[in-house]
């Protein structure tokens, strides 16, 4: 797994999340220090992973670098970024795009008692998937 991160106060500030989370990184994870638009890639990748604002602006670069059959997903909190993306990625020739909202509903559960929370985020964000068949 290849992780890109343009600010380096992210870069450390996720370094230390996933050493939290999982005590130390992982021999399989590269972090990289750089532009997601213009990775330093040597071979082709089956799936890209985006959280970004303008994740439209990766497709170009998505196009040159997904295998055939690879997999598009992004991440982004409003509706607008969903159209701009949903867009460049039909007119880019990708198929499938398909975007779903996350909700969060905690449970309690305490013994026999296991119940919805009374309280919900109702909202949190938007998730676009799409496939690249490998021809622009």
């Amino acid at each position: 797994m290849i992780t890109y991160e343009a600010r380096q106060d992210f870069a450390e500030r996720a370094r230390a999340n996933i050493e939290s989370f999982l005590g130390k990184i992982p021999d399989a994870l590269d972090r990289r220090h750089g532009d997601v638009t213009q990775p330093d890639l040597a071979d082709a990748v089956y799936r890209i992973v985006l959280d970004l604002p303008e994740p439209w602006r990766v497709i170009p670069r998505a196009l040159e670098i997904l295998n055939a059959g690879g997999i598009f997903c992004s991440y982004v909190p409003t509706v607008p970024q969903i159209s701009q993306t949903t867009d460049a990625l039909r007119a880019a020739g990708f198929i499938d795009v398909a975007t779903t909202e996350t909700l969060v509903r905690a449970w309690h559960v305490e013994g026999q008692s296991v119940r919805p929370d009374h309280r919900m985020v109702a909202h949190t964000g938007f998730i676009t998937t799409a496939r690249f068949l490998g021809v622009a």
